[in-house]
């Protein structure tokens, strides 16, 4: 078991200011949907999950700082200084990137103004791509702590207009799809002997990362019970399972209401039985506070790593899965770093 853990996470929600509230509120099952001051091409205003204490009249790469401000302060409050590696994913094609690259690094440098900054347009699956890097310059030495995250707001008139113009768009009237949403999340990995000298303890370890890609995009015809990038995602995240004899009894899905996902998700999941195991809870947060974008994974571990940290976890050991319109998936499996999790050493 490497010694890097995940020491601290950081979030901001439509039902949480952090990640505690966000963790907590999604357990108990509160839902984050309403009526938006946005309106679709008929002029009917949408439903959708959005931040309320955000100015409604800021959309773009501005909101997209003011979403990743909080989140970013709540993760590095204790790594404020020390040589830092920052990592944060935009969603895949994001018309705005350098405009959002400006801002976010404008974020990052007002807490860490020392730390290296790469921003990347990767969508949902980016963390598959982030991880392994983070853990390797970790090992090396390279730096003291890596923070990876995400941030995505749906909380744009553009954004709710390429929706429509897709057939994505959620409505009474079209219910297989995706539901806006927005959110930002970050989380800190640090070596444990690191960690302790500023008094943190791991939260949370990565016990393995997969990453694969869906031939079929969403708007090809092909079926998506295929799941040939999921399903090898999943498998090569959950080897280190198989070989402890260990299941992960908790899931956690970017699935909004489209079909497509669902079905490819259901075909993974039949294939990667021996990595599943009681009592097999399923959390898909975006069908319950809209859809999360590039920030879904690095909410995932947030939500994981605040349930081991408070205790109410249904499991010590979490699968968490993505993927992007691009076809690029990505599987995390996690364990609780106050329990063995089944094993000795993986305290």
């Amino acid at each position: 078991m490497s010694a890097v853990g995940i020491v601290k996470v950081g979030a901001r929600t439509p039902i949480g200011l952090n990640a505690r509230q966000t963790g907590f509120l999604l357990r108990a099952g509160f839902p984050a949907m309403t009526e938006a001051p946005l309106a679709d091409s008929a002029g009917e205003a949408i439903t959708m999950g959005f931040v309320p204490t955000i100015d409604p009249c800021v959309v773009g790469p501005e909101r997209l700082a003011l979403l990743a401000g909080p989140a970013f302060e709540e993760a590095v409050l204790p790594v404020r200084d020390g040589k830092t590696l920052v990592h944060i994913a935009l969603d895949e094609g994001y018309a705005e990137g350098r405009a959002a690259a400006r801002e976010l690094g404008a974020v990052v440098k007002r807490a860490l103004p020392g730390a290296t900054v790469e921003i990347i347009p990767r969508g949902e699956a980016a963390l598959g791509t982030f991880l392994p890097e983070a853990l390797r310059t970790l090992s090396s030495r390279g730096v003291e702590a890596v923070i990876l995250g995400g941030v995505h707001s749906d909380y744009d008139p553009d954004a709710i207009r390429a929706l429509e113009e897709s057939g994505r768009l959620f409505s009474p009237e079209n219910l297989d799809a995706r539901i806006p949403g927005e959110a930002a999340a970050f989380l800190v990995l640090m070596r444990d002997a690191d960690a302790r000298r500023r008094g943190l303890e791991p939260l949370a370890r990565v016990l393995g990362v997969g990453t694969g890609r869906e031939r079929v995009g969403p708007h090809d015809d092909g079926p998506a019970y295929e799941a040939f990038g999921l399903t090898s995602a999943v498998q090569k995240a959950a080897e280190p399972l198989a070989k402890a004899g260990l299941t992960a009894g908790w899931m956690l899905t970017d699935l909004t209401a489209e079909m497509r996902r669902l079905r490819e998700w259901q075909a993974a999941f039949v294939r990667v039985q021996d990595a599943l195991g009681r009592p097999y809870f399923i959390d898909s947060p975006a069908q319950r506070i809209g859809y999360l974008g590039a920030a879904a994974m690095p909410l995932f571990v947030a939500m994981a790593a605040t349930a081991w940290e408070h205790g109410y976890a249904p499991s010590p050991v979490a699968m968490a899965t993505a993927g992007n319109d691009g076809g690029e998936r990505a599987a995390v499996v996690l364990a609780s770093a106050k329990r063995d999790a089944g094993q000795e050493g993986w305290a």
